[in-house]
């Protein structure tokens, strides 16, 4: 066999350990083919497993990749969840473990237990407020129920007053029920000033949307102010920008609340000086307008310190003050309260000795303006209701004879019921013209006597005369009554209510 065709390792293995003249042996060459066959086999067959591990080798190398990026992964995931739990506001006893390396497992378990402990705080935090809405209710009941006793004797003593007044007495006797009603206005104040904080903290209070002259709503408070103001030696100054549209839409009733408790408290805490009540137009367009409003006084002012104090609730700047100058600590809440509801903001300057600034903004519609339209002002004549046939459904005696009191002034033929069983039972057998309802009564009270009476009855005008503010308006509405006067009530808006119902009937 020619030693060129030999494999190159046989052919190295011959030259080193054979002699060169091994040809010439016979055996040597059927041998060394045979050992040279071998050789070129498991050459091949190398060559065979080298093709073949060679695409498994890509194949670890990418598996290998993907599960380097999927451990990297983990670790990141891990370490961003650590992150995220390290910010939270964890019990003491929850505290985050040293995690090692991508220990997700024991992350895991981490995550179990917070959300065991979260859902037990969930728990407990429904139970609470679940607490607070029976302890809101109960306060609204109790507050319902309180206002209703306070208001009850409270309108004997406003109506007797305004009915003594109308006599021909001294003027010494004038002076002393001038003193009486300025007392009691003070403590109808006061218990309006609780229940309408109660109202706004349950959001019971909605805006109305009425048309309304701001010019004189600000002139009427200034001169329903302008006596007490002037027995301290107080002037008060109103400029009114004549460029801002007087007619405009919105809650006068709310609005001069802010306004009477802004000036109320000027006058209270100012002694020999000035208030000026100022309204600017701020910008206009043609169905809205912003105002600038302050009220200024030269009173005793208020110390930086306690700026931020005077609009909580029960809040006075110092207990000095309350003591000299009394009050709930309410006003500027309830005012707070009613311009957040109006989309303002209420702000103050102070410098003590020298006086406040108190000033916000109102953006109002505008309404159709009194060069547009022929005013029709309201006229209290009480002639108008002479004959008028009226129930009058009331519990308490001095109530039933204040009633009774107007409406003979004002010529009414009038019949009574001491509850809403009575009532129903005299409805069904007499014809009235409209029915004036108390809404606290023993044996049936108002809203069942008004449903039953609304089963038979669609049509006759029935007033609720209600003594409690509270949760009353839209129940009023819902049983079938018309409209509602609140004790203690003004004559005026009773004789007004009566003769707008009773007529339409």
């Amino acid at each position: 066999m020619d030693a060129d065709n030999y494999h190159l390792l046989l052919a190295e293995l011959i030259n080193e350990h054979l002699p060169k003249n091994h040809s010439r042996y016979k055996f040597m060459d059927g041998f060394l083919k045979s050992v040279n066959d071998l050789c070129f086999r498991f050459e091949h067959e190398k060559e065979q497993l080298k093709a073949l591990v060679r695409p498994s080798e890509r194949k670890y190398a990418e598996i290998n990749r993907k599960l380097q990026e999927e451990i990297e992964q983990r670790r990141e995931s891990v370490q961003k969840l650590s992150e995220g739990i390290s910010k939270l506001d964890l019990p003491k006893h929850y505290k985050l473990p040293d995690f090692a390396g991508d220990n997700l497992f024991e992350l895991a378990v981490f995550i179990k237990k917070l959300l065991i402990y979260q859902q037990g705080m969930e728990i407990q935090l429904r139970k609470a407020k679940e607490d607070a809405d029976k302890a809101s209710e109960a306060k609204t009941e109790f507050l319902s129920m309180m206002s209703h006793e306070l208001r009850t004797p409270l309108n004997g003593i406003v109506a007797m007053t305004y009915l003594m007044q109308q006599e021909n007495l001294s003027v010494e006797m004038l002076e002393n029920l001038k003193i009486l009603q300025f007392s009691t206005e003070n403590l109808n104040v006061l218990i309006n000033d609780i229940l309408d904080f109660s109202k706004i903290e349950a959001g019971k209070v909605e805006l109305e949307s009425i048309d309304f002259n701001i010019k004189d709503l600000i002139t009427n408070i200034k001169k329903s102010i302008e006596v007490h103001a002037a027995s301290k030696e107080v002037e008060i100054h109103l400029a009114f920008d004549e460029r801002i549209p007087v007619q405009l839409i919105g809650d006068p009733l709310r609005l001069s609340q802010i306004m009477n408790n802004l000036v109320n408290n000027a006058v209270k805490f100012t002694d020999h000086g000035r208030i000026d009540i100022r309204l600017a137009l701020s910008h206009f367009t043609n169905d809205s307008v912003a105002i600038d409003v302050s009220v200024k006084d030269t009173g005793i002012g208020i110390a930086k310190e306690n700026l931020s104090k005077i609009f909580e609730k029960f809040a006075q700047a110092d207990k000095q003050i309350t003591r000299r100058f009394g009050g709930t600590g309410l006003g500027l809440g309830i005012t707070k309260k009613l311009l957040e509801l109006h989309g303002s903001k209420i702000g103050v300057e102070s410098e003590v000795g020298a006086g406040s600034n108190f000033y916000f903004t109102l953006n109002l519609k505008t309404a159709v303006q009194p060069d547009m339209i022929v005013r029709k002002e309201e006229v209290f004549d009480q002639q108008t209701l002479k004959g008028t046939k009226v129930l009058l459904v009331e519990d308490y005696p001095i109530n039933v004879k204040i009633a009774t009191r107007f409406l003979e002034k004002w010529g009414m033929n009038y019949d009574t019921a001491a509850n809403g069983r009575i009532a129903v039972e005299k409805l069904a057998k007499n014809d009235y013209q409209i029915v004036l309802m108390d809404l606290l009564m023993p044996e049936m009270d108002g809203y069942t006597a008004t449903e039953n009476i609304r089963k038979f009855d669609k049509t006759t005008p029935i007033i609720a005369l209600t003594a409690s503010v509270l949760n009353t308006q839209d129940r009023v509405y819902e049983v079938g009554m018309n409209g509602f006067v609140t004790k203690p009530f003004n004559p005026k808006e009773l004789f007004q209510k009566i003769n707008k119902y009773a007529l339409r009937a």
